[in-house]
C-alpha cells in the first residue's frame, strides 16, 4: 500500500508510506485536507508516481536549503560570476529572510504569491524586479523537481505582475554634436566618442584594449569586455558570438584615437616603470584602468555640470541606432553593428521608438498612388 486515508472530524488525513529506514522503522508523512475527493486525488497521485518511479524523496529540507543546494550544485558550475552575484544578492536580501524555515514539500503557490506582493507593496520593488526573483525561484524549483524532491514546480501556478517597458532616451543629431564639442579634451572624450560613433556598450568601452584597435586598417575588434560582480572585476569574452564583431573607425573617431594613443605613449615615457601598462584605452593617466562603474558616474556628473539633457551613458547607444535609422540605414545593418544576437532583439528594443507615426509607410503609399495617377 502507498498510503491510507482516514476521516478526522470534518477533515481527511492522508498517510503516505515511504518504506522503512535502516533500522526497519516505517517512514511516513501525512497531510490533512478538507474533502475526501482531495484526499483520494493526493493518494492516487502519490501511487501513480511510485508506480512510475517518480515519487519524491521524503525530506524535511527547507525551501531555502533547496535553493542553496541548487546554487552549490548547479549555478556554481553553469552560470557566469555576474549571474551568481546577482542571485546571491536576491537570496541574502530578500528570499532567505522572507521564507526562513518553510519546508520545501509544504511550499504552496500562495506562499510565493504573497512573497511577490510583499516585494511590490512593502519593499517597493518594480514588477520587472519581481520577474527576476520569479526566474530565480522557478529555476531553483525546477532543479528540485529533477532531483525528485517535489511533485511539481509550484512557481508555475503563480500570477506575475505585468512588466513595465523601460524606455531610455536618445539625443538628436544636434544634441550629439553639442555633447561631442563639450567633451572634447576631457577624460570622457574617448568613451563618449566610442559610444556615439560605434554604439558600444559600457562593458565593451571599459574592456577595449589597444591590441584590438588597428589604426592602419581603421578597425576595432570587440573581443573582450570588463564587468563587475560587487567589488570583483571580471574580464571575459562577449556574451554572444554576434557581440564579437569588427567595426570601422570613421575619420573623427580615428583622429581622437590617434591623439589619445600619442598622449598615452608620452605618459608612459614620462612615468617609466611607474606606468601601469595594462593596455586599456579608457584609463587613468598612469595607465591604471578605471573602475567599471566610473565612466557612468563621470558621465552623469559631466552632464549636470554642463547643463545638458539628462540621459544614461547607455542611451548614447540608443542615440547611435536612432540617428542611423532616421538616416535611412537598414535595421539589419544597425543590428549587426550593435552586436545584437538577432534582428528580433533590435526590433523589440527599437522599433517602437522609430517612426512612431509610421511616416515612411504612409508616405510610400501616398507616393505610389501619385505615380499611378500620373
Amino acid at each position: 500500500m502507498a498510503g491510507s486515508i482516514i476521516k478526522v472530524g470534518k477533515n481527511y488525513r492522508v498517510t503516505f508510506e515511504h518504506g522503512k529506514d535502516i533500522n526497519g522503522k516505517r517512514i511516513r508523512t501525512t497531510k490533512t485536507v478538507g474533502s475526501e475527493a482531495e484526499a483520494k486525488r493526493l493518494l492516487n497521485e502519490y501511487e501513480y508516481n511510485i508506480n512510475r518511479n517518480l515519487s519524491v524523496q521524503s525530506s524535511v529540507m527547507t525551501f531555502v536549503q533547496a535553493i542553496n543546494d541548487w546554487m552549490d550544485n548547479y549555478v556554481q558550475y553553469n552560470c557566469e560570476q555576474t549571474t551568481i552575484y546577482g542571485y546571491q544578492n536576491i537570496l541574502n536580501k530578500h528570499i532567505i529572510p522572507h521564507f526562513k524555515n518553510i519546508e520545501l514539500q509544504k511550499l504552496q503557490p500562495s506562499h510565493i504569491q504573497q512573497y511577490y506582493k510583499h516585494l511590490l507593496d512593502e519593499k517597493g520593488l518594480s514588477p520587472n524586479t519581481v520577474h527576476k526573483h520569479h526566474a530565480l525561484i522557478r529555476k531553483a524549483l525546477d532543479y528540485s523537481l529533477k532531483q525528485q524532491l517535489v511533485y511539481r514546480n509550484v512557481a508555475d501556478a503563480v500570477s506575475l505582475p505585468k512588466r513595465r517597458r523601460f524606455e531610455g532616451k536618445a539625443y538628436s543629431k544636434e544634441e550629439l554634436v553639442t555633447l561631442l564639442e563639450k567633451v572634447r579634451g576631457t577624460k570622457l572624450e574617448v568613451p563618449v566618442n566610442l559610444a556615439i560613433h560605434l554604439g558600444l556598450r559600457r562593458e565593451e568601452i571599459v574592456g577595449l584594449k589597444w591590441k584590438y584597435v588597428d589604426l592602419d586598417l581603421r578597425e576595432i575588434r570587440i573581443e573582450e569586455v570588463r564587468t563587475s560582480a560587487g567589488s570583483k572585476v571580471i574580464t571575459k569574452v562577449p556574451k554572444t558570438e554576434k557581440s564579437r564583431r569588427s567595426l570601422y573607425i570613421g575619420d573623427d573617431l580615428y583622429e581622437i584615437l590617434l591623439n589619445h594613443k600619442v598622449k598615452q605613449k608620452e605618459m608612459n615615457r614620462i612615468l617609466g616603470s611607474e606606468y601601469y601598462n595594462a593596455g586599456y584605452l579608457y584609463c587613468h593617466e598612469d595607465g591604471k584602468p578605471y573602475r567599471v562603474n566610473s565612466v557612468t558616474e563621470q558621465f552623469k556628473v559631466f552632464l549636470e555640470k554642463n547643463q545638458l539633457p539628462k540621459i544614461r551613458l547607455h542611451d548614447l547607444r540608443h542615440s547611435f541606432a536612432s540617428v542611423l535609422y532616421n538616416e535611412g540605414v537598414d535595421l539589419k545593418a544597425i543590428s549587426e553593428a550593435l552586436g545584437h544576437s538577432d534582428l528580433g532583439t533590435t526590433s523589440r528594443i527599437y522599433t517602437h521608438r522609430f517612426d512612431k507615426t509610421h511616416k515612411g509607410v504612409v508616405q510610400a503609399l501616398n507616393d505610389a498612388l501619385k505615380t499611378t495617377q500620373l
